[in-house]
């Protein structure tokens, strides 16, 4: 199968380089355009499989571009995941009003956005183009030892129970998870958790771990301290 297409519409320099280059780690064919008009531009010539969109753009807004986007029935119906900067909560409201498919808050965790994209690229899959139940599998959901984490949901099961995770909790308990065994110090799990433009200690991240584990159970274990450097998660 080809490579799906993903159209990146962002101003910011530092984000629009990373999320790129995630997204083609990731097998993807990325455009990318600083504008709305360069964006609607792009989507007409190359027709994207999805769209990042921006809210706060130089010249024409994202919710312009919105707008125009689904006034136009020939890429009315590409799936279009809303960027926002927190305070931004009226336009998210109204972009979705307006047709936007999902919104994602900056600053955001980049494994959370490739499992809302993969979220809405297999909805948007015409009927008989399916993935392997496997590769479904993996996708929706990742399984290590007693924890089952269900990326597109963003629930949390511990042999087979619900835990009711915060928004922070999920998100460390995901990077820790997905960081392949390596040690991740607190500052790497502040900006992956948190943001690294919130004001936070070390000890806010000790805090949040201590009741994630807590709430883990008999799995709490698999989350390792490694003194003097942060945490690790143990397969």
């Amino acid at each position: 199968m080809s490579k799906e297409r993903i159209l990146l519409i962002e101003d910011e320099a530092d984000i629009l380089s990373m999320v790129r280059l995630r997204l083609e780690s990731r097998g993807f064919d990325v455009l990318t355009a600083e504008t709305g008009e360069i964006g609607l531009n792009l989507i007409s010539e190359h027709q994207p499989d999805l769209i990042l969109l921006d809210l706060m753009l130089p010249g024409m807004s994202g919710l312009e571009v919105l707008k125009r986007i689904r006034a136009n029935r020939n890429i009315a119906k590409i799936p279009i995941l809303i960027v926002s900067a927190l305070g931004e909560e009226s336009d998210v409201v109204i972009g979705l009003e307006l047709g936007a498919d999902d919104y994602l808050s900056k600053p955001f965790n980049m494994s959370i956005l490739v499992a809302r994209v993969n979220a809405l690229l297999r909805r948007s899959r015409p009927e008989g183009v399916e993935e392997s139940e496997e590769a479904e599998e993996s996708e929706d959901f990742l399984t290590i030892g007693k924890i089952r984490i269900d990326m597109e949901r963003y629930l949390v099961f511990v042999d087979d129970k619900q835990v009711a995770l915060t928004a922070t909790e999920y998100r460390l308990l995901f990077s820790l998870a997905t960081s392949k065994g390596r040690v991740l110090t607190r500052n790497q799990l502040i900006d992956e958790a948190i943001g690294n433009d919130a004001i936070v200690t070390d000890r806010t991240i000790d805090v949040h771990l201590t009741s994630l584990r807590s709430k883990l159970g008999s799995a709490r274990e698999m989350i390792e301290t490694v003194r003097g450097v942060g945490y690790r998660f143990r397969y």
